[in-house]
């Protein structure tokens, strides 16, 4: 079976070959799920808004120019799905204290070992605001260009430089507080 390129599944989508269509789904399905649990931090509605992803692609794909990646496209529409989603369930999010963010010293995380870390990177995007997880993830963890990252979200390119390093800042400041929590909590028991 020869592999079709996407840009050929997209024209052959346009043109109503609506089997393409599943075939683009398996390209980007992981893609599109991971950006949305990222947002949502739930298993079930990242289900439902995915698939409310795919079909808006569907419905709109006409409108698909290529004047970017597609995955840049379909990552816009996951990205703004769950923004959506968010702002009508209203998701509160855990407070910042202050504290936390005063006392920055880079060089902590760097002390742990790989798996140690992704643990507390993790636990540190837990108390990040879903678009600061969203930037934080598109630049580092997609290594996305700070260009392609506003062209996603809608922001200016230099709001998404200096939100990425306000973002930053403020991981390095929960994640100071996470393992002085966890030294303390080892010299307790």
């Amino acid at each position: 079976m020869r592999v079709i390129a996407e840009s050929e599944l997209i024209s052959n989508i346009k043109s109503g070959d609506v089997a393409a269509f599943s075939q683009l789904i398996k390209l980007h399905q992981k893609m599109v799920f991971a950006v949305i649990y990222r947002m949502v931090d739930s298993l079930e509605d990242t289900e439902e808004l995915a698939q409310d992803v795919f079909v808006k692609a569907f419905k709109s794909i006409k409108l698909f120019e290529g004047k970017s990646k597609f995955s840049t496209w379909i990552y816009k529409i996951a990205y703004f799905t769950a923004i959506n989603h968010l702002r009508k369930k209203k998701m509160l999010q855990v407070p910042i204290h202050e504290a936390w963010i005063a006392d920055v010293d880079e060089s902590t995380l760097h002390t742990l070992n790989a798996d140690d870390q992704k643990y507390y990177i993790k636990s540190a995007m837990k108390y990040l605001k879903p678009i600061e997880r969203e930037l934080i993830t598109l630049y580092y963890l997609e290594e996305l260009s700070n260009k392609e990252v506003a062209e996603i979200t809608g922001m200016s390119l230099s709001n998404i430089k200096v939100s990425i390093l306000r973002i930053r800042k403020k991981m390095l400041g929960i994640l100071n507080a996470l393992l002085k929590d966890e030294a303390i909590n080892l010299i307790k028991n």
